[in-house]
């Protein structure tokens, strides 16, 4: 009897012959696509037009997963979890694809659309002490002008986080004051017992003119924040974890939740990044904000006013935990090369 392994990928002169044996687990081959591991039975070397029809019916419309993934995504809040916990996954996207995706089309559309990172344009504690503080948004929005800018802001201990409005658009804010030399605080006495150079790398830092200080904060942005905003993922579901504690859930339902919804919130931010229009971008935001309540109320249900109070203990925790590590990322960021 001939080995099956004997049975090869068909010459050039029969490309479209089946062989009788699947060549990636050497099963006897049904008629179309092997019994066992799935894959297509008549093989030959593909075409440059073959390539670009495979892209285009895994990521664009022949096979529709990524329209119907997205049309529930962004019409019916908490679907998406819902069909997958039920086993109705082959029609959509998988979560951690999708996450994905819409976050490198994010971070792409800010890098290649003028968003930029630089010092805080409007004087706040910063006067007072030494800090390390960030305006994220347009280019032209932060170069607008101090005198122009209101500032809605929140202080939490050393740190800073607000919104700033400024007659060409809305950025956010966010910063850390550090402790003064005089007066350190215990942590800062830590810190510089763990790193010996770090009053030094400040120092450096502060003697950089503002368009190289722009310049590291903008490059270390693109080069760490992808990391922070999947680490806040898990962070995510673990306050929703926390939130639901007497449901008996388990974690990696609430990690699904939370792929679902931080996909829809990055779809939710490029479309701010284009926004022109200042009533624009407060419209996107309260939709994002509703659609997480929406979508808690859909997947785990419960009364209004719970999830309601959910929600809003989710947004202050969540809020918070961003405050918190942003500027640490940033401070990280700005010394590292100092």
């Amino acid at each position: 009897m001939t080995s099956p392994h004997l049975h090869a990928v068909p010459a050039s002169a029969a490309h479209h012959a089946a062989p009788e044996f699947c060549p990636g687990c050497q099963t006897r081959l049904g008629v179309n696509f092997c019994p066992q591991c799935g894959q297509e039975s008549v093989l030959h070397p593909p075409s440059m037009g073959e390539f670009v029809a495979e892209f285009i019916g895994h990521y664009v419309a022949i096979e529709g997963k990524l329209w119907r993934t997205m049309g529930q995504l962004l019409l019916r809040p908490g679907a998406l979890t819902k069909a997958y916990m039920a086993g109705k996954r082959v029609n959509y996207m998988q979560p951690l694809r999708l996450f994905l995706t819409l976050s490198v089309i994010l971070f792409a559309l800010l890098q290649f659309s003028g968003f930029s990172v630089g010092e805080s344009t409007k004087e706040g504690r910063a006067a007072k002490a030494p800090s390390v503080s960030a305006d994220i948004g347009k280019t032209e929005v932060r170069e607008a002008g101090a005198a122009n800018i209101t500032r809605h802001e929140v202080k939490l201990g050393y740190y800073n986080f607000g919104v700033d409005v400024t007659p060409d658009g809305n950025q956010v804010n966010f910063g850390m004051t550090l402790p003064s030399t005089d007066n350190p605080s215990l942590a800062l006495t830590a810190l510089r017992i763990v790193f010996p150079t770090f009053q030094q790398s400040l120092d450096r830092y502060y003697a950089l003119p503002p368009e190289q200080k722009a310049e590291r904060m903008t490059h270390g942005f693109f080069a760490r924040m992808p990391y922070v905003i999947f680490f806040m993922v898990p962070v995510f579901a673990l306050f929703l974890k926390l939130l639901y504690l007497p449901s008996g859930r388990r974690y990696g339902e609430y990690l699904l939740f939370a792929l679902h919804v931080n996909a829809f919130a990055f779809f939710v931010m490029a479309l701010v990044h284009l926004a022109p229009w200042h009533w624009g971008v407060r419209m996107l935001l309260a939709v994002l904000f509703l659609y997480i309540a929406r979508a808690m109320q859909n997947v785990y249900g419960g009364a209004a006013l719970a999830t309601i109070a959910r929600w809003l203990v989710l947004m202050v925790a969540y809020l918070l935990t961003l405050a918190v590590i942003i500027p640490q990322v940033m401070l990280f960021v700005s010394l590292s090369s100092a």
